[in-house]
């Protein structure tokens, strides 16, 4: 049976040795090599790709964002599985990873039996996350779905229609769009209601914060 290549890229050595002896006489795991910041693991990997399966990446390092390495790594080498690894769960990372393409995600405090398994899973395929912060790999992996629909419904919008998206977020009335366009208030309400329409939404200020949460006229207007 082929082992399983891993590179290990933390910036704390006594977590890469503790790991490393973690997978001491394990059968299945081979560490190839230990990186202490992301850029060390891309300057590895750049001629040594076909040698990593799985990366088990640190999601905050000094002057780094795992992250950020994690696309890099995904962008160049789609082929190699990436695990990311975190002493604290937060939220914005877990959605950016998982946005980014992770393959799974662990706490640092995982029983290696559990990582073990893990790495196996992830290697086969298989998306995977530690049994302590499920619930809140799940919420996160929800709202990136309902992002992806809301986004997608939005992009059916036009120009004009951003425009009143961008000011109905803005608190401003009907009255004050219809002025700030120099159209009327029928033709500023038509708008809306075409707008409602398209996004599958039920009233202005569900507009409004679908816009703030998404940034969509930030991404569309720039």
């Amino acid at each position: 049976m082929k082992k399983i290549s891993v590179m290990i890229v933390d910036d704390h050595v006594m977590m890469r040795e503790a790991i490393v002896k973690g997978f001491e006489g394990n059968s299945c795991i081979d560490i190839v090599y230990q990186a202490q910041s992301g850029r060390s693991a891309l300057d590895y990997l750049e001629t040594n790709q076909e040698n990593i399966d799985i990366v088990l990446l640190d999601v905050i390092m000094p002057n780094e964002n795992g992250t950020e390495i994690l696309k890099q790594i995904k962008d160049l080498y789609p082929h190699i599985k990436v695990i990311m690894l975190t002493s604290m769960v937060n939220s914005k990372y877990v959605i950016k990873a998982l946005e980014n393409n992770a393959d799974g995600y662990a706490s640092k405090g995982m029983d290696f039996i559990q990582l073990v398994s893990m790495i196996q899973s992830v290697y086969e395929g298989k998306f995977c996350n530690d049994e302590k912060i499920n619930d809140e790999v799940l919420k996160c992996r929800e709202y990136i779905k309902q992002k992806s629909r809301i986004l997608k419904d939005f992009a059916l919008l036009t120009p004009r229609e951003y425009e009143i998206v961008a000011l109905i977020s803005k608190g401003k009335s009907n009255i004050e769009i219809a002025d700030d366009l120099f159209v009327s208030e029928r033709t500023v309400k038509n708008h809306i209601h075409n707008i409602l329409k398209k996004v599958n939404l039920q009233d202005r200020t569900q507009i409004a914060i679908a816009n703030l949460r998404y940034k969509i006229v930030e991404k569309q207007l720039g």
